[in-house]
């Protein structure tokens, strides 16, 4: 079940804590998370322990919000036109 998690990025530890959270499990999913030690990971990790009541480890566990900056992912956008099109789409050559 976790192998069939719809985005094909995710890392499968990460769904599979979810799901043990979601389950009820709290104690293994902050423990598949601590392992972890991503910024992802962290973030969950957050939101388990503070539904546990454990807010002073969950407030050490989260992220500062410069490693989430660091964490996200740029991507470049193409240069638009006037219209706010693309200029030059990847695919403009095919069907010329």
């Amino acid at each position: 079940m976790v192998d069939a998690h719809p985005d094909p990025f995710a890392d499968p530890r990460l769904a599979r804590a979810g799901l043990l959270g979601t389950a009820g499990r709290f104690a293994q999913a902050a423990a598949e998370l601590q392992d972890l030690g991503t910024v992802k990971a962290r973030e969950d990790l957050f939101e388990v322990l503070v539904g546990q009541g454990r807010a002073a480890e969950a407030a050490a566990a989260h992220p500062t919000v410069a490693e989430q900056r660091a964490a996200r992912t740029k991507t470049a956008s193409a240069p638009c036109g006037r219209t706010g099109t693309p200029r030059n789409p990847p695919f403009d050559d095919k069907f010329k």
